[in-house]
């Protein structure tokens, strides 16, 4: 007697693609590529630069966030994507850690963090230009 035989499951082959950008370079970002899941699942992505990702069309939810000491840079979208479709999806990490914030969309982000950073280096000079110049006009007044 033979057993009845099921059919076969079904296969799921992406048939469209997910240009994904990590905005900003190696000297502006993280050293660590930051975490991308699709639908709950686990993508690779660069560092910095776009990574081509196959994807079934459908609707897709997208969580990403950077991390060094701790977690940070969290955005998320929900995305459609048709048959045939090369979708762009754009990230870009926060300028520093301390921004629990990343920016992801369809179109070019702006990063966030930018005035602590800029605040930071301001100080940095100042502690720094401060006492050269204290010593300058101490020798210029000797």
């Amino acid at each position: 007697m033979s057993q009845p035989t099921s059919p076969p499951p079904p296969v799921f082959a992406p048939d469209a693609a997910l240009s994904f950008t990590v905005q900003g370079n190696i000297m502006t970002s993280n050293l660590i590529a930051p975490t991308l899941t699709i639908d709950g699942h686990l993508a690779p992505v660069p560092i910095s630069g776009t990574r081509q990702i196959p994807i079934m069309s459908g609707r897709h939810h997208l969580q990403v966030h950077s991390q060094w000491m701790r977690r940070y840079g969290h955005a998320a979208i929900d995305i459609d994507v048709v048959p045939g479709q090369n979708l762009e999806v754009f990230y870009a990490p926060p300028y520093h850690q301390f921004s629990n914030d990343g920016s992801m969309g369809l179109t070019p982000q702006a990063r966030k963090g930018r005035g602590l950073i800029i605040g930071l280096w301001v100080f940095v000079g100042l502690v720094i230009l401060l006492p050269a110049v204290a010593v300058v006009a101490v020798l210029v007044g000797e």
